[in-house]
């Protein structure tokens, strides 16, 4: 069941901050249903667009941790990227915003969580 509310959107990087915010999330309740991680990944969209293959692929950051099993991992291309928050509740054009800042920005991917209440995570600066 979809939420009436919009999801929580942050952007990060694959990498210790996002595993971390992740434990946060998990020790205060919620579940891997209500946590989804939605990276980028260049070489599934249809354009070859080299700075970003060599941006994401060559230097990608490792995130410490086993995120799989404290949420859902997406990592696709743009167009599935903004089918899948249009999913998580957000529109088209909301969705649309969030893939190209994601595209046009040195974060690799989005953390979406469900209903998130209270300062569980730091918001980006």
């Amino acid at each position: 069941m979809i939420s009436a509310t919009k999801p929580f959107v942050k952007f990060h990087r694959y990498d210790q901050e996002l595993a971390s915010d992740i434990q946060a999330l998990n020790a205060s309740g919620y579940h891997k249903d209500d946590i989804w991680v939605l990276k980028w990944n260049p070489d599934k969209n249809h354009s070859n667009q080299r700075d970003n293959y060599y941006k994401y692929s060559t230097h990608f950051e490792s995130a410490v941790g086993n995120i799989d099993s404290k949420a859902h991992f997406f990592d696709n291309g743009g167009e599935e990227l903004r089918t899948r928050l249009e999913k998580l509740g957000l529109t088209k054009d909301e969705a649309s915003a969030l893939v190209r800042e994601l595209q046009e920005t040195d974060y690799t991917c989005l953390l979406v969580v469900r209903d998130l209440k209270d300062n569980i995570i730091k918001m980006n600066d």
